[in-house]
């Protein structure tokens, strides 16, 4: 009862996560020479990694390789997605052979090399009345693609479930792989898509085109519960995209017809949890009553929208720059996160307690849906050491428009240099080859405090290690490490 009162008093509920438990005198100790701040937003479009607008890359029978110019034209135009779309006709009723699984390879190396990420899609036809593959070959192509994807999972933000029926999109199969008239999945494409699952680690998630189908390939019309959330389960990794946004009541059939709103109630809970991403497909007449950005914005709001294509359609997204949207859109798809305070002693000693707090809320409309680290890092001014501390925390469960406060206790090593340390958040990737690679930092929405070199996030410009601090030693497990 007393949750739904403040509820209804729209008053942000705080959430606290005590990272170590501490010795209270410690804390007492260290909370003395404290110093609280707050930080100012910033109204800016950036990049930000694995959200945002992307743009389209379609290779016809392995006809356009990806190429580091276009990987860099992305970059400068603040975008950190490239739709990767591979149509592959010829392989119908054949192996891949080795010259394709390279080809993939490559364009895997040229994102990585360039500092951005790919949104996969395997496709046999790219019409209306194509034809797919029988599923055997489906699998086989499959088996094949594993190791690939397996091994460039860190530059892969998602895969879209591909494959099945007209443009890869689960409908209009010509194997009968799912209902053509329900769209009801069938035990074969149950099958296959279980096999795309396996073909990714856990960390990644597949993206169906039709909340139906996640419901009918789960048994049940119940969105994702927090306590699922993030598990590595089969549910807890589908997702959904829409390549039909705003461009009818239902968006072309995306949503299940008469069904529309319970689609989208789904979709509103379920999205907290799973990235969700498409297209606009047109601006013709039944589109104009949706089309426009006052519901284009509730839309994107309300269903947690995190990935869109900036490309298509032309006319919508012309339509949304003439209205004075447009911005707008680009700082909220997916998560953007902005430090609102933070709490940091100002002398430490060596051997001591380092115990700060910092508040930050989620100003985009989604999440961030792959995992992420969480360090504070301490940089000596003069000799430029670090010294990192991993943090207990998921920002993937930073969600939209909460507040989060991070406590965090660790202890200062009894060997660090004494001097002035600057104090920085870093967001990065936890893969082991993006780890260090700023691009895939996340950047907090907040003036003065990004370091574009590092991909840090500067909180506070002077701590001091000195042994002049009176307080007990730390008696704890985690401590500041030198790198």
């Amino acid at each position: 009862m007393v949750s739904r009162f403040f509820q209804r008093l729209h008053i942000p509920i705080v959430f606290s996560l005590l990272s170590l438990t501490i010795n209270a005198s410690c804390h007492a100790a260290t909370a003395m020479n404290a110093e609280t701040k707050t930080y100012q937003g910033s109204g800016e479009t950036f990049a930000n990694p694995e959200r945002g607008f992307y743009i389209n890359s379609i290779t016809k029978h392995q006809d356009t390789p990806l190429t580091a110019i276009q990987a860099a034209t992305a970059k400068k135009r603040n975008i950190s997605l490239i739709r990767r779309i591979y149509v592959i006709p010829q392989y119908r009723y054949s192996s891949l052979p080795s010259s394709f699984l390279e080809f993939v390879k490559q364009d895997f190396n040229i994102a990585r090399q360039a500092g951005i990420k790919l949104v996969v899609r395997f496709a046999y036809n790219w019409d209306i009345g194509g034809y797919d593959a029988p599923k055997d070959v489906i699998l086989t192509h499959l088996e094949q693609l594993q190791p690939i994807l397996r091994n460039n999972y860190d530059v892969i933000a998602y895969l879209e479930a591909g494959f099945v029926g007209a443009w890869g999109q689960w409908n209009r199969s010509s194997h009968q792989l799912i209902n053509n008239t329900t769209l009801d999945v069938t035990p074969d494409s149950r099958a296959i898509f279980y096999k795309i699952l396996a073909a990714l680690p856990s960390q990644r998630m597949v993206a169906l085109p039709f909340p139906k189908q996640k419901m009918d390939i789960f048994n049940t019309t119940q969105p994702l519960k927090s306590s699922e959330a993030f598990s590595g389960s089969a549910r807890a990794r589908t997702a959904t995209h829409n390549d039909g946004f705003l461009a009818s009541s239902d968006d072309l059939g995306f949503y299940t017809y008469r069904q529309v709103e319970r689609d989208k109630q789904f979709l509103s809970v379920n999205n907290l949890y799973v990235v969700h991403g498409g297209e606009t497909a047109s601006a013709s007449g039944p589109a104009q009553a949706y089309i426009g950005c006052a519901n284009a914005l509730a839309e994107m709001a309300r269903l947690r929208w995190s990935v869109l294509n900036l490309e298509f359609h032309q006319s919508v997204i012309q339509g949304w720059k003439n209205q004075g949207c447009l911005p707008e859109i680009r700082r909220r798809l997916g998560y953007r996160f902005r430090l609102l305070k933070t709490t940091i002693p100002t002398q430490v000693k060596p051997s001591g307690t380092f115990a700060m707090s910092f508040v930050v809320t989620n100003d985009g409309w989604a999440n961030a849906y792959n995992p992420r680290r969480v360090e504070i890092v301490l940089r000596h001014k003069q000799t430029k050491k670090e010294y990192r501390l991993p943090v207990q925390e998921d920002p993937r469960r930073w969600l939209p428009s909460q507040i989060k406060t991070v406590e965090v206790v660790a202890g200062v090593p009894a060997n660090m240099l004494s001097g002035e340390y600057q104090v920085f958040l870093n967001l990065p990737d936890p893969s082991p080859r993006l780890y260090n690679r700023a691009p895939y930092s996340i950047r907090l929405a907040n003036q003065n405090v990004w370091e574009a070199a590092t991909g840090y996030n500067l909180l506070a410009s002077s701590v001091t290690v000195t042994s002049n601090v009176s307080g007990s030693n730390y008696s704890g497990s985690q401590f500041f490490t030198s790198r």
